[in-house]
């Protein structure tokens, strides 16, 4: 899976109508070429995951789908978009990481955010996202840059607020930690 395949079926994996959507609004949306749509389907109908039935397109196999996603983004996107690491400042701000209050451009991730959602985690690692840079994490005070600390910021390609539930469940698969493949799969049954 190439970058911008991975950007349009994240796109057309966020809700079961966008697949249906003109390959130059897939395009605008996912922020890839026109012929990267059209490559993409191809790709995806080649391996039995779309159907086309008159003028409907539909996705199949969605289960198998979203994980070879979520493999695509462990590989792909997540190690070449990190862009610092921090550590908090003190034990205690640790303990207390939910009470950080992040700027707009900032959000959680990973085993993070799914704490965050009220699934049975407790982080031991950090995930963050960032539209900007890692910088703004210096503002809240409790975070300082560290070249091996617990904190992994990371460049957002998504252009939504928030975190999607996608990239949360692909987080946790790439933990590669028990605790958080079961979180996973709470998670995939809402994907």
């Amino acid at each position: 899976m190439n970058k911008a395949e991975f950007l349009v079926l994240f796109y057309c994996l966020q809700d079961k109508d966008h697949v249906g959507m003109s390959y130059r609004d897939i395009a605008a949306a996912a922020g890839v070429s026109l012929g990267s749509v059209h490559a993409t389907m191809v790709d995806l109908s080649e391996r039995g995951y779309l159907v086309e039935s008159g003028c409907r397109r539909m996705l199949r196999k969605r289960s198998s789908l979203v994980d070879w996603w979520a493999r695509g983004y462990a590989d792909l996107m997540k190690r070449k978009s990190i862009l610092s690491r921090f550590t908090f400042l003190a034990p205690q701000v640790r303990s207390q990481w939910q009470e950080i209050n992040l700027s707009d451009s900032l959000t959680w991730g990973g085993e993070s955010a799914a704490a965050l959602m009220g699934y049975p985690i407790q982080p031991s690692r950090w995930d963050i996202y960032t539209a900007d840079n890692a910088n703004a994490l210096i503002l809240t005070g409790r975070m300082i840059p560290n070249p091996s600390g617990e904190i992994y910021v990371y460049k957002k390609f998504w252009n939504t607020s928030g975190i999607p539930l996608m990239v949360v469940y692909a987080d946790l698969l790439s933990a590669d930690d028990a605790r958080c493949r079961e979180v996973a799969q709470l998670i995939k049954t809402k994907l």
